[in-house]
């Protein structure tokens, strides 16, 4: 199994590559998905998952966020188990301000994620790691992924319209 006693998405470089073939999938805890009609990455996490694990399906979704440079995600977290809350943090801390270096826009994040988790996801995030220059990681929490899915069409819609 993956152990990761290094810090931040530069981390990952160290431990996977794009040409990595032996490289553990977490194939029963995470689904990655980008769809080009929609111009969306899908991440679904799913059961329990480990600190290590975690740290090694981010790994995954970087590699994802450098080919597409997704601006929009559906990230589904309804049938994952509650994670530490270091992990919450190192995820806010190291991996979305490494998203938005790497897309270089503003992204757009529908977290879907039962009704008992709602209100409890990003309490205790300054806000700081959601910025980086002029772009924004804007996050908006909800309990079906089709109003999700709605919500991100809205904001690109709203987000080009700025531009």
């Amino acid at each position: 199994m993956y152990t990761d006693n290094l810090m931040g998405a530069n981390a990952f470089g160290m431990h996977f590559s794009a040409k990595d073939q032996h490289r553990s999938v977490l194939k029963e805890q995470l689904i990655l998905k980008y769809q080009h009609e929609e111009e969306t990455l899908f991440i679904k996490w799913e059961g329990e998952v480990s600190s290590s694990e975690l740290r090694q399906g981010y790994a995954h979704i970087m590699n994802m966020v450098l080919t597409y440079k997704p601006q929009k995600w559906v990230m589904d977290l309804q049938s994952r188990l509650a994670i530490e809350k270091v992990d919450q943090q190192w995820v806010f801390k190291y991996i979305f301000p490494e998203v938005l270096r790497a897309v270089n826009k503003n992204v757009f994040v529908a977290i879907v994620v039962p009704v008992f988790a709602y209100n409890s996801l990003v309490n205790e995030i300054n806000g700081d790691e959601l910025m980086d220059g002029d772009n924004f990681m804007i996050i908006n929490h909800f309990l079906y992924q089709e109003e999700s899915r709605r919500w991100l069409h809205e904001m690109v819609e709203t987000d080009l319209k700025i531009a």
